[in-house]
């Protein structure tokens, strides 16, 4: 792991040029206070002054006293009785070793800070990444501080590219190696908080209360512990629920809130292929207390050969870019086999999304949020000119229509949403 240090007026500047795969090499610009801080944290029996932590930055940035004392005005018999009380407070080590001691021990900070601990995941979740995933899907687990919020998060990307959370909607999205290439082209980190339930085939369902308050801290963790700075988020379909409750609670962390294929409620067609769909919807929002014996029953049937693929060829046929991205999934190396994987082991997090339609939160969009909605042209289930009505009612959104896609925005439609991301 090479490591540089230097100074840059009073500041002491870290590089750490490459880590091991997975984790991101970093520059750190320490002021004065934030050194004294570490010290006093790390260090508390040396207790250095100002004058000591100078000599102390100069050391460890390869500068010698004689040079030390010319940058700073000193004279070089004012840097060595300086540097003898410097190695006093060390227990009389000399130099090099206090400079080494001091900089594993900040380096070793600063990489905890950068690249937090990481917890395994699940091994429905493990399974999943290691069968369906592309080389370079990084999967662990993240927990909060205070340990009342423990997140699996899903990684893709170049470790120090520029990071975006992403809220996946009912089941993952197909995503292949052209993905990954195109993050890492377009220079993007996608980071995937899942939600409760989510590659979990033995979770209880939370109420409606408690799944949306997990799924905001789970991408607040996600994004103090990953990302460390204001970040795009980019949400699919009915999860712009909880990117809109993200960026409520926490609008210091949000830069703007990207939608790949809006939901609305009101307005939809009521004729058409769906027609299972809009009755489960109709029971979320009018009779939520009889959905979970509806879809525990409807989870039993989907189990049985061939009926996922029935359904779901059934459920886009009235959109022909949607029924071609249905296609070219359960047509694909893996079958019907990951849709399956993918949305009956995640029944505890997918009921929500039903649950999240009666109510989508639009109303209650930040004023200051920017908002960019990303639609297909062909969405059958939300034609265009109710998602033109949704972009006009909000007070700083735009829409971006994408010709040749539907609701399933997947493959080079993510592609082109990624790149406008990219533009931000």
């Amino acid at each position: 792991m090479p490591i540089a240090f230097g100074v840059e007026g009073d500041d002491l500047v870290v590089r750490v040029i490459e880590q091991s795969a997975g984790t991101a090499g970093f520059t750190a610009l320490l002021d004065p206070d934030c050194l004294s801080e570490f010290l006093m944290a790390t260090f508390p029996a040396a207790s250095l002054s100002p004058a000591l932590r100078r000599v102390l930055v100069l050391q460890m940035s390869g500068i010698g006293l004689k040079e030390g004392a010319r940058l700073d005005n000193r004279s070089v018999e004012t840097r060595k009785r300086q540097a003898q009380h410097l190695r006093e407070r060390f227990d009389g080590a000399d130099l090099s070793t206090i400079s080494r001691k001091v900089a594993a021990a900040l380096v070793l900070a600063l990489a905890a800070h950068v690249n937090p601990p990481r917890q395994a995941v699940g091994r429905t979740l493990a399974d999943y990444v290691n069968r369906y995933m592309p080389k370079g899907v990084r999967a662990y687990g993240l927990t909060s501080a205070d340990g009342r919020t423990s997140t699996p998060v899903l990684d893709m990307g170049r470790p120090d590219a520029r990071p975006v959370i992403v809220l996946h909607p009912m089941a993952l999205p197909d995503i292949r190696a052209a993905e990954i290439e195109a993050c890492e082209r377009i220079g993007l980190r996608l980071i995937w908080p899942l939600r409760h339930g989510t590659l979990d085939p033995g979770a209880s369902a939370l109420t409606p209360e408690a799944h949306m308050e997990h799924a905001v801290r789970g991408a607040e963790l996600a994004i103090t512990t990953v990302a460390h700075d204001r970040v795009p988020v980019l949400a699919f379909a009915a999860a712009s629920k909880v990117g809109l409750a993200l960026a409520r609670a926490h609008p210091e962390r949000v830069s703007a809130l990207h939608v790949a294929g809006a939901c609305v409620r009101e307005g939809r067609p009521e004729t058409g292929a769906r027609r299972l769909a809009r009755g489960v919807l109709a029971l979320a929002a009018q009779r939520p207390m009889l959905l979970d014996p509806v879809l525990g029953h409807l989870e039993g049937r989907l189990r049985r050969p061939g009926a996922l693929k029935q359904l779901l060829e059934a459920q886009f046929s009235d959109s022909p870019a949607d029924a071609a991205i249905v296609a070219r999934d359960l047509h694909g190396t893996y079958g019907v086999d990951r849709f399956s994987d993918s949305l009956l082991d995640s029944a505890a997090s997918a009921r929500h999304d039903f649950l999240f339609q009666a109510d989508l939160g639009w109303h209650r969009a930040p004023a200051d949020l920017a908002i960019q909605l990303h639609h297909g042209a062909q969405d059958a289930i939300h034609p265009l000119p109710l998602i033109e009505a949704l972009a006009d009612s909000l007070p700083n959104a735009r829409l971006h229509v994408l010709p040749g896609a539907g609701q399933l925005v997947w493959y080079e439609h993510l592609h082109r949403v990624l790149e406008r991301v990219a533009a931000e």
